[in-house]
């Protein structure tokens, strides 16, 4: 066929095709034009019937949990339990403590009794300051809110901390404190307080139930907020 009959054919084309729109009552012209919904085709205006799924934000997908112990209010004798955070890798005490810090979710304390020991004041920030991986010891800098709590309440909190710091996630196995840069005593279950390192044999009396009494839910960290949190 000669380069003069195809030029032919695609007119006659799209002549036909011009004549078909127009036939369908969709006017022709050379700019866009918007055209009002009751001249627009039905089938056009249908919901398609396939469905989608929206993939979990990418900033979650690696994420690790990590235990942050709060107290079971629920029993005359309140006992740790574990709640879980998540967090992007690498997971540090540092953020346990932060977790920590902030308390259980008012949804946790009013549907599971937990509860904590710590100060909520803002000024109640002890931090990990450093963590020696040859003998597996943290030590944790205290603030002056710690040393405002007596009794049943002081070694409550003490317990929180180190089991938080010691959750498995971070292979630390003690926790010793200072205040105001100088060695500090931690305070035990029975009273007295301590200069050594302490582990969570310390505290055994307030050692988590296992399988745990209570579900809260999770708590989901980015790099700058946090949600709720949950346990195992």
């Amino acid at each position: 066929m000669s380069a003069a009959s195809r030029r032919a054919l695609a007119a006659v084309a799209l002549v036909a095709a011009g004549s078909l729109l127009a036939g369908c009552g969709i006017p022709l012209s050379n700019a866009a034009q918007p055209l009002p919904l009751s001249r627009v085709p039905p089938a056009l205006l249908r919901s398609p019937t396939s469905s989608t799924t929206t993939s979990p934000p990418s900033n979650s997908t690696h994420a690790v949990p990590i235990g942050i112990y709060f107290l079971d209010s629920s029993t005359a004798n309140p006992r740790l339990v574990r709640t879980i955070a998540h967090v992007q890798p690498p997971a540090t005490p540092v953020e346990a403590l932060d977790f920590l810090t902030n308390g259980p979710t008012a949804a946790d304390t009013k549907y599971h009794g937990l509860q904590t020991a710590l100060s909520q004041s803002p000024q109640a920030t002890p931090g990990v300051v450093r963590v020696n991986r040859q003998t597996g010891i943290a030590t944790v800098a205290l603030d002056d809110t710690t040393y405002t709590l007596f009794g049943t309440q002081a070694y409550e909190a003490f317990a929180q901390i180190v089991y938080t710091v010691t959750d498995p996630e971070f292979g630390i196995r003690a926790v010793d404190f200072t205040f105001g840069g100088s060695p500090a005593q931690a305070y035990l279950p029975n009273g007295t307080f301590i200069s050594r390192p302490v582990t969570r044999a310390d505290y055994a009396q307030l050692a988590p139930a296992s399988p745990p009494a209570r579900r809260p839910s999770t708590r989901v960290k980015s790099a700058t907020t946090s949600t709720d949190r949950g346990t195992t």
